[in-house]
């Protein structure tokens, strides 16, 4: 008899006992020493709490379009984020190329009459205040077309490359600024279609995001530096 009401006793105890988070509270023992009570949570609590929070809904691709996503800006180009400079770099490197071999197949065709119109209607009347030949000039312009293409297409020495390919941009936009003004842009209409700056300027922009960033995937710099490097991968 007295086993049966001890069980009662228990379970009425367990059933009436209020579920506490984690406290820590102190006590006062009779010797004076300072003790301190802790009192946990049940495992019924927690439970019951991971059932009231609402499930994480996953995001799906049209989320990503339509989302808060949309006006994110990117602060890491790693992963699918640096697929596109794949194709840029690699399409920017060969037209480099194409513009850094004029009368030939190759840079500085002394002679060509490509050259020789470089040299005569454009370094001579808008870059005579440099020092050294033009003829000089003309063929330093076509050597850092041609090899620093060849560089940001291998993704090779990009960084330096890059910046070179900014420099003459750069003389670039100054020649048809020089020569031609802004032909009203914004706005303004020109005869074919585009203003003469207007290419420069682009691969101006193009060649400053690759010095900034480097070469990016499937490039030899990212090759070189993964078996020098000491960083460890984020």
């Amino acid at each position: 008899m007295m086993k049966v009401s001890l069980k009662i006793a228990f379970l009425l105890m367990c059933s009436t006992t209020t579920v506490h988070a984690f406290t820590v509270s102190p006590l006062a023992s009779p010797s004076g020493i300072k003790t301190t009570k802790i009192s946990m949570p049940s495992s019924s609590t927690t439970m019951l709490r991971m059932s009231s929070e609402p499930e994480k809904k996953k995001e799906t691709t049209w989320d990503r379009i339509t989302g808060p996503k949309l006006f994110k800006t990117v602060t890491n180009w790693q992963g699918i984020h640096s697929v596109p400079l794949v194709p840029l770099r690699v399409l920017t490197g060969l037209l480099m190329i194409h513009h850094g071999s004029e009368g030939g197949i190759g840079p500085a065709n002394f002679g060509a009459p490509e050259f020789q119109g470089f040299v005569d209607y454009i370094v001579k009347p808008y870059f005579g205040f440099l020092p050294l030949s033009p003829d000089l000039w003309a063929a330093i312009h076509d050597y850092i077309e041609f090899f620093g293409g060849i560089c940001l297409t291998l993704g090779f020495l990009t960084r330096p490359a890059a910046l070179s390919l900014l420099l003459t941009m750069g003389g670039a936009v100054y020649f048809h600024l020089a020569s031609t003004g802004l032909q009203g842009f914004p706005l303004g209409h020109v005869a074919n279609y585009s203003y003469d700056f207007e290419e420069p300027t682009l691969y101006a922009l193009i060649c400053l995001m690759f010095w900034f960033n480097g070469a990016g995937p499937l490039s030899v710099d990212s090759i070189i530096y993964s078996n020098i490097s000491e960083e460890e991968e984020e």
